[in-house]
């Protein structure tokens, strides 16, 4: 999965734009949260967004040992 982000000049980054392997692009309309949180999928402690994508809420996280991106949906 590829994810289009900002990097604040102030420090934090923002996930802005999914694109899925089909070359489906989402919108994450809202961060809700950011923190450091376990995955359902085997992954180190990666870094969880809480998005809200479509008007549903999605777990985006980023592991940035191996600068990877995944989402879950959990609503």
């Amino acid at each position: 999965m590829e994810v289009t982000a900002k990097f604040a000049r102030e420090g934090g980054l923002r996930p802005l734009f999914v694109v899925y392997e089909d070359g489906r692009i989402f919108e994450i309309e809202r961060v809700k949260a950011v923190e450091r949180a376990p995955a359902r999928v085997g992954a180190a402690l990666p870094v969880r967004y809480t998005c809200v994508i479509r008007g549903s809420e999605h777990w985006l996280y980023l592991e940035p040992e191996r600068s990877r991106w995944f989402v879950e949906t959990f609503r």
